[in-house]
């Protein structure tokens, strides 16, 4: 399925077709399908080899996993200590001319495409003698242990190609929070009290960004495994990524509206857990909330 037909005798094909329900109309297949995901948890089998389309995904889903871990753990410590250094400098030394070069850098790793950083990232590897040592393709063989550090060693590189442009949007976001921050009265007694600037920048102005950093970072995961596609497939990493470009140039229907799903409930849940996090990180806003919710129902009983 998927393939060219042409070579494929008419009665073969009028049997694939009844076997997997495609010669009936499209609502009745709609039908079939919802029947059998909401009864049976049941979501279709791959046009490729017959498995379950679970199955299928479920063998991809640690490797995706890994990936965007590592790339969430990568973004967001480089990406914070990268936007605290900008403000630091900005702060310090009243000079915009020796922050530029900072700011430069996260515009432009921001802006280019990530398929293009990883060709890059790809071509460094190659030509300096010393990161030889490093994979750049695939994953573990089948007679290599899965150890961390096995595991880490063919996954540096796409998890690092997929950080770096997130890091740069991390850093911009926490330097455009802190310039707000910094120009508040607290930050002047602060320094009046003794405190260096790197101490208040540290202390006070880093924790009243948390609550905004801890939002983008429930929403940050869903944007990693989108931008994970076009990554597993340069490096050739075993992935949900990859078996999606898999599935569209075979056009393997049932496996790419499941990762269709699961892409979309990952971004609902994602917002959620954002939501959840706000409240844990600021009691303030989960008081809000409560006080907001107390109000509604006073207004609904009178």
């Amino acid at each position: 399925m998927g393939g060219n037909t042409r070579d494929i005798d008419p009665r073969e094909l009028a049997a694939i077709r009844s076997e997997f329900g495609l010669d009936q109309p499209i609502p009745k297949q709609y039908a079939s399908w919802l029947k059998g995901f909401i009864g049976q948890g049941e979501l279709g089998r791959s046009y490729q080899d017959n498995r379950k389309v679970m199955v299928v995904i479920g063998e991809r889903i640690p490797a995706t996993i890994t990936l965007v871990g590592i790339a969430l753990i990568l973004s967001f410590a480089n990406g914070i200590f990268w936007g605290l250094v900008m403000i630091t400098v900005r702060f310090k030394f009243r000079s915009r001319l020796l922050e530029a070069p900072f700011v430069g850098t996260a515009l432009l790793l921001h802006s280019v495409p990530a398929f293009f950083l990883g060709l890059l990232v790809i071509y460094g590897v190659t030509i300096i003698p010393a990161f030889h040592s490093i994979p750049l393709f695939g994953a573990l063989r089948a007679d290599e242990a899965a150890t961390p550090a096995n595991l880490l060693k063919f996954a540096i590189l796409p998890a690092l190609t997929l950080a770096l442009s997130r890091s740069a949007k991390v850093a911009l976001f926490v330097r455009s929070l802190a310039l707000d921050e910094i120009t508040r009265g607290y930050v002047t007694t602060a320094l009046a009290k003794g405190l260096s600037y790197s101490q208040v920048v540290v202390r006070h102005v880093a924790r009243n960004c948390l609550v905004p950093i801890v939002n983008l970072l429930a929403l940050s995961l869903p944007s990693l495994i989108g931008g994970s596609v076009l990554i597993e497939t340069i490096f050739a990493w075993p992935g949900t990524g990859r078996l999606a470009v898999e599935a569209t140039f075979g056009r393997n229907f049932p496996v790419m509206t499941t990762l269709v799903m699961i892409y979309g409930t990952m971004v609902v849940l994602s917002n959620l857990v954002a939501d959840l996090l706000q409240g844990l990180a600021d009691p303030r806003i989960a008081e809000s909330i409560a006080n907001n919710q107390t109000t509604m129902t006073r207004a609904r009983s009178i």
